[in-house]
């Protein structure tokens, strides 16, 4: 009788236990695998990553007349103050590594030098030059009136002889002419170059007046009250700051974004850029903070199309402007953003791992009344997690995210 009732126990308990596996271990298992088909709105948008930017900023920048000292090379930023500081017009910003304007004065001192004495040497060639030529004036000037005496001795001579004291006496007063014509063209010459020789001193006194006023605006102040923020500095990857250099073709240290209107800029692969259209709505949200949520509207779409460090394919650059700005935004944050190309109401979404296909046929793996089949699915627009089924679903049913290993070999369902 004992051995009877234990039988009878054990055909009892064995299949509870092996339906309750069934049912909740089973159930266990699809719940993670799988998504029901839902019914609503299909938005059809383009993904992309951006940084946050002022939509108007006041630059920094290094003196805009560096080149036009002939300052070519980089100037490296000695100190400047902390990212992120509050600061008013007039306070102070950076200090520029004076080095290089130092050596250019330095080298223009040594050409006003050269230049000085080269004004007092031209002053004393002059000198002696007009000096010689006076004197040679002086002699011609006896010469003529020995000749005028020799003539006047001469009139009791020979016609010959007084002749040649005529001649002698023209030939004397024709040269001291030309000596006052030549004297007087040495004079020009002497006054020319002393000109010429101040006018290069000058020049290079004018240089140095400049560049130790350029010098003096390599203290560089703030020209408005905002928030301090760094530049990203293309050469070194990271951002402007104290040992950072500027450069004459891109001057730029620091910047104050005004922090009342904001931009998303984001960068578009050509493959979606003939989507994308000025006044989209666009959904964004904050990697810093993912529980804010945003809005925006499409501002600018670029024509043209760029290389960015690190992509094979040509993107467009594309300003998203925020609806509203919030006090926690700061310049240089990274966003998602969600750009609604198009809005399909009332329609039936599944994700986009539930689709399988053998050769040109799509189709899911469908859960009913504890069965798995193949159902075959037409589909409608997707985007990057969602597509429409216009056939073979209906609103509630469950679908396989992964191939069940027990439903492999099963014939697909065709639809009617």
């Amino acid at each position: 009788m004992l051995k009877k009732r234990k039988w009878l126990l054990a055909a009892i308990v064995i299949p509870v236990i092996a339906i309750c596996y069934f049912l909740f271990a089973g159930k266990a298992a699809d719940s993670s695998i799988t998504a029901k088909v839902r019914k609503g709105s299909f938005r059809d948008v383009v993904s992309s990553s951006g940084e946050l930017q002022a939509e108007n900023t006041v630059y920094i920048s290094a003196p805009a007349d560096l080149q036009a000292n002939q300052i070519y090379d980089e100037i490296k930023i000695q100190e400047m103050v902390p990212e992120g500081s509050h600061v008013k017009e007039g306070d102070y910003i950076a200090t520029l590594d004076p080095t290089l304007v130092n050596k250019r004065i330095s080298d223009m001192q040594l050409s006003l030098e050269k230049s000085n004495s080269t004004v007092t040497q031209t002053a004393l060639d002059t000198a002696l030059t007009l000096r010689e030529a006076r004197d040679q004036m002086t002699n011609l000037q006896f010469q003529m009136e020995q000749k005028k005496l020799a003539l006047e001795l001469s009139k009791y001579e020979p016609p010959a002889t007084i002749k040649q004291a005529e001649i002698d006496l023209q030939k004397a007063q024709r040269d001291l002419v030309q000596m006052k014509d030549n004297y007087k063209i040495k004079q020009q010459q002497a006054a020319t170059k002393m000109v010429q020789a101040k006018r290069e001193a000058d020049e290079f006194g004018r240089i140095i007046g400049r560049l130790e006023e350029l010098r003096s605006r390599f203290v560089i102040k703030a020209p408005k009250n905002g928030l301090l923020v760094y530049i990203s500095d293309w050469a070194s990857g990271g951002k402007k700051k104290t040992g950072s250099v500027v450069r004459s073709w891109d001057p730029r240290v620091a910047m104050l974004p005004d922090l009342s209107s904001m931009l998303s800029k984001v960068y578009i692969n050509e493959v979606d850029i003939s989507k994308i259209h000025q006044s989209q709505k666009v959904t964004m949200g904050l990697d810093a903070f993912p529980e804010v949520k945003m809005e925006g509207v499409v501002k600018t779409v670029a024509n043209i199309g760029e290389t960015r460090p690190g992509a094979t394919a040509k993107v467009f650059e594309v300003n998203i402007k925020l609806n509203k700005v919030d006090s926690i935004l700061k310049p240089g944050m990274t966003t998602s953003n969600n750009i609604l190309i198009s809005e399909v109401p009332k329609k039936l979404i599944i994700p986009l791992e539930a689709v399988f296909a053998e050769g040109k046929t799509s189709f899911v793996y469908l859960r009913k009344s504890g069965n798995i089949s193949k159902q075959q699915v037409t589909l409608g627009k997707s985007n990057d997690e969602e597509v429409i089924v216009e056939k073979g679903l209906t609103e509630g049913d469950v679908v396989y995210l992964s191939e069940p290993e027990s439903a492999k070999e099963t014939k697909i369902t065709t639809l009617k």
